[in-house]
């Protein structure tokens, strides 16, 4: 997808004005705006910008179709990726390509956070069993970064990615699986440090089949 068209279609969409404003819309470094002018733009940029403004990722990616959603903007469409989050020892799928779309209702997602920050991934593992069992997809806000006490959250240890219901205590943090088969993990001093928060789980679905 080349770089100036799509950006001469966004700023016509959003009244931007400059390629700091798309990244900052992004919630991306302004370098990666460098980067997709000489490899084309990610598809996830279009899902992104479709989420918060009521956009076609269609028309944004090539110009074709009306410029809006066609149920006027009440239906959000957030990317799924490759990353898939562990209920268990933790996933070594890293990958953030783009896989699917799952649409939600706009006004719900405003209320829940930021669309423009979220993505959905799948569960593998059962250490969540009954509360997310493998296949079932989950939605992540990933500028909901700080931990709220019990609540459950996609974290990144070393190059594992886990869901996990976070406890916080002083000088802790109790990474607590439902599945009671699996032991807390708990992380102190220098290894609190090695903790990355990648967002809150909103919402999961159930797979049956």
């Amino acid at each position: 997808m080349n770089f100036d068209e799509f950006y001469q279609r966004v700023a016509k969409a959003t009244g931007i004005g400059t390629q700091k404003e798309l990244a900052g819309l992004l919630g991306i470094d302004p370098a990666a705006i460098t980067l997709a002018k000489s490899r084309g733009v990610p598809k996830a940029w279009c899902l992104t910008l479709a989420a918060q403004f009521g956009l076609n990722p269609e028309w944004l990616k090539t110009g074709r179709g009306p410029v809006h959603q066609n149920d006027q903007g009440k239906t959000a469409l957030i990317p799924k990726v490759s990353a898939r989050a562990c209920a268990g020892g933790g996933s070594l799928e890293l990958g953030d390509t783009v896989v699917d779309e799952l649409p939600f209702d706009r006004s719900w997602l405003s209320r829940k956070g930021n669309p423009a920050r979220m993505v959905a991934m799948e569960v593998v593992g059962d250490s969540m069993s009954p509360e997310l069992e493998p296949g079932d997809n989950i939605l992540i806000d990933q500028s909901q970064n700080r931990v709220a006490d019990n609540n459950l959250y996609v974290v990144g240890l070393a190059d594992t990615i886990q869901v996990k219901r976070v406890q916080v205590r002083p000088g802790l943090v109790i990474l607590f699986s439902t599945n009671q088969r699996y032991s807390p993990v708990t992380l102190q001093g220098d290894e609190i440090d090695t903790l990355r928060v990648i967002g809150r789980v909103l919402w999961s679905s159930r797979a049956y089949a």
